[in-house]
């Protein structure tokens, strides 16, 4: 008798052992992290990177991911789809926290959820205000900006000037974008900066590759001194071809053809192929989301007592090479601060 006592109290024990495992992992507190972009872009790696130093330990919630890869399909059909796949994501998976990383990720998305009855948003990334996505007055969305350090790149591009033979006290700066949203919305911000004692000659928005390059070929004639870019992942090919050229073509281009010293305001400007950038940290968006997730479902902390956030981080990368082409030099710090967060090249 023993022995098929024995497995029965074996079958009972494992069948209330995955009764209670399923109960408990039903009940988890349910995260959906929802990305704007793909996983192996720059930005979205290392924003998702800053969230994972505190979501390796979440093994209380569920969590899931989510990726809209609206970088590499820029166009209307593809964004409708993308929203529409998202929200869809969204209403399945019905999150405790939705956070929603990037401007895409609010605009096509987790702005459909404000002042939901249950869900909670957290959004990182957000390049200029917040209002048109309704977040100002919601009762449930918190989060943190992510702002260009526009005065660091002020400071850079004279820290530049100031390493030459005949440094220019008003240098001209142009800054040259494609069409993407999150482009398009910090805009403002830096066509409104005041950029003195630099000359600045003002934003120039293209739709693709072949006027990307006609504006940098022109840079020279229009006295301009030093180029600023952002992003480039939404240019077409030609007006002809809607093709989109890889980052580093159009990086590697730009550098190799811009007549004037070319300063990005993404560190992963570097990465495509930069001389030397100046951007804010994507660690820091994914690190402060994560903490404020953890606030809301651990502590209690409701979103409406955890105050937007304004980016305080910026990473510096450089690569040797490429400035000693131009024949550039900056202060020991610049590169000092770039080997300290691994974006230094050689």
């Amino acid at each position: 008798m023993s022995g098929p006592v024995t497995k029965v109290l074996r079958l009972v024990f494992l069948v209330g052992f995955l009764v209670l495992a399923i109960l408990f992992n039903a009940h988890k507190p349910r995260v959906l992290i929802l990305h704007s972009y793909n996983p192996d872009y720059a930005w979205s790696r290392d924003e998702d990177a800053g969230i994972q130093t505190l979501a390796k330990y979440w093994n209380h919630y569920s969590v899931t991911r989510h990726f809209m890869d609206t970088n590499r399909y820029p166009d209307k059909d593809w964004l409708r789809r993308a929203g529409i796949a998202a929200r869809r994501a969204i209403d399945r998976i019905d999150p405790d926290v939705l956070i929603a990383v990037d401007d895409p990720a609010q605009e096509l998305a987790a702005k459909h959820y404000v002042d939901h009855p249950r869900m909670r948003i957290v959004f990182a990334g957000i390049n200029a205000s917040v209002e048109s996505y309704g977040y100002l007055e919601a009762d449930n969305v918190t989060g943190i900006y992510e702002h260009k350090p526009i005065e660091a790149v002020k400071e850079l591009v004279q820290a530049l000037e100031a390493g030459k033979s005949d440094p220019k006290v008003t240098p001209r700066v142009l800054y040259l974008i494609d069409p993407s949203l999150s482009m398009s919305r910090d805009r403002y911000l830096i066509d409104a900066f005041d950029w003195n004692p630099l000359d600045y000659a003002g934003s120039r928005r293209v739709e693709d590759f072949a006027a990307w390059k006609s504006v940098v070929a022109d840079l020279a004639d229009e006295g301009i001194d030093y180029l600023l870019v952002g992003n480039y992942r939404n240019l077409r090919q030609s007006p002809t071809d809607p093709a989109i050229p890889s980052p580093a073509t159009v990086m590697g281009w730009t550098e190799q053809n811009s007549p004037v010293p070319v300063i990005g305001v993404n560190v992963f400007n570097v990465e495509d192929g930069g001389a030397i950038a100046v951007g804010p940290s994507a660690a820091e968006q994914g690190i402060k989301a994560a903490e404020m997730t953890e606030a809301i479902l651990d502590r209690g902390i409701p979103p409406e007592d955890l105050p937007f956030l304004p980016n305080r981080q910026y990473i510096v990368a450089m690569s040797r090479s490429a400035l000693a082409r131009r024949g550039l030099k900056l202060p020991q710090v610049y590169e000092n601060f770039a080997r300290s967060t691994s974006t230094y090249r050689e």
